[in-house]
């Protein structure tokens, strides 16, 4: 597991420093249909009122959007996750946008602090299932997990799980939020989110920090948090985007870009 975190970060940064783009052109505002994360879905919200195009966004998970993408339904998508042919053959332009972590969420009455990689491992597959075994309350664990098909998901088995299986008694839910709302209405439940989502939230749960480090914008800025991984802007084919498909990915890698994503986001430049 550590050596297949060290290729995946040794790829990351490869890819740190975003390809730059000429400046925007557009006279006119246009409309282009982006397809994102169920945890990317504010971002949007984050860019109201500056974006230089105008922004239809689509909310799924990884693998219909990338299915989307293939229709030709979408312009362009937001997401954590490259499948492995886009990463070997180019198949498709992409460039980070923004750094963001996978954030271990539990109820706010429960009291513990921090989590290994190695203990995050052996509660979501099962072999850790009562809180006390890792210093917290005498409470059973509930596991709560994103669906099949879900970045988060694909995340969590690339860089926590390793060879180990999820355990069969997770609690599926099909979207960041209903795993905040799961876990904000069981005290003994553990899920996963992105960072950037966490705003969505409020108080109504709390991230435990991983091997000491807590989840943020700065933190996964200098990619000091374990498990930072890149916010990818994936094109509709091999080429670089054009029209107002780049002039929407030029504002996100600008200065007054990247310092609206820095509210929710670590920066990429």
């Amino acid at each position: 597991m550590v050596a297949f975190s060290c290729l995946l970060l040794f790829c990351m940064s490869c890819r740190a420093e975003p390809v730059p783009l000429p400046e925007r052109t557009l006279s006119a505002p246009q409309t282009v249909t982006i397809g994102l994360t169920s945890s990317a879905a504010s971002l949007p919200t984050l860019l109201d009122g500056s974006l230089p195009v105008n922004v239809t966004p689509l909310v799924s998970n990884g693998a219909t959007l990338y299915a989307d993408l293939d229709t030709g339904a979408l312009d362009a998508i937001l997401v954590h996750t490259l499948p492995p042919e886009i990463e070997r053959s180019a198949a498709r332009w992409f460039n980070p946008v923004a750094l963001d972590g996978l954030t271990f969420i539990v109820h706010p009455d429960n009291t513990i602090a921090d989590l290994s990689l190695i203990e995050l491992q052996a509660i979501f597959s099962g072999k850790i299932d009562n809180w006390a075994q890792v210093g917290g309350p005498q409470l059973p664990i509930e596991v709560v997990s994103r669906e099949i098909g879900s970045g988060a998901r694909t995340l969590l088995a690339q860089r926590v799980m390793a060879e180990q299986r999820l355990t069969i008694n997770a609690v599926i839910q099909p979207s960041s939020d209903a795993v905040g709302d799961y876990v904000a209405a069981h005290p003994g439940a553990i899920g996963y989110v992105m960072m950037g989502g966490l705003a969505n939230f409020g108080g109504t749960v709390r991230f435990v920090t991983v091997e000491g480090i807590a989840p943020t914008p700065q933190s996964t800025a200098d990619q000091s948090y374990p498990l930072t991984v890149p916010l990818f802007f994936v094109n509709l084919d091999s080429a670089e985007p054009q029209g107002s498909v780049r002039d929407f990915l030029a504002y996100l890698q600008s200065t007054e870009g990247q310092m609206q994503l820095s509210v929710r986001y670590g920066r990429v430049r």
